[in-house]
């Protein structure tokens, strides 16, 4: 397992992140929410881009930068017996204001599920006690 990252040094990841993303937004932009999910080794990301005058638009970042800061974030937040979360909804509103909630719990709405060694990948990488293992991931890790 990843060493766990301290509060400060988590925060240090989502100002990565958010500096990344406000470089490469179109001009015009107001709100971005993006969803960064995985299980194992298996990830969806996926944005939605809100403009000034309300337009919104699918909106992913044009390089793996972003998609490599989640992962790290999530490898960091590990902890023994617990795992760690499924899913990141990240919120960024103009210039750099950002908000961030974590799914621990519940499977993703993928739009193509993970495989079986996908789940079983997740319980490796991050180990649970029995008490925190989702039923649906341990489901998924027996096949």
């Amino acid at each position: 397992m990843t060493e766990p990252l301290s509060v400060e040094a988590q925060g240090e990841v989502l100002a990565a992140i958010t500096e990344r993303l406000v470089f490469e937004l179109p001009a015009g932009w107001n709100h971005l929410q993006l969803l960064y999910a995985a299980v194992g080794d298996y990830t969806a990301f996926s944005g939605l881009l809100r403009m000034e005058n309300g337009g919104l638009y699918g909106w992913v970042p044009p390089d793996d930068d972003v998609r490599e800061l989640f992962a790290r974030l999530r490898a960091g937040m590990a902890r023994p017996e617990r795992g760690t979360w499924f899913q990141a909804t990240f919120r960024l509103d103009y210039p750099d204001n950002y908000s961030v909630d974590y799914n621990r719990t519940d499977l993703p709405d993928f739009v193509t599920p993970p495989t079986a060694e996908a789940y079983a990948r997740e319980l490796e990488l991050f180990p649970r006690a029995p008490e925190h293992t989702p039923d649906w991931l341990r489901a998924g890790a027996n096949g």
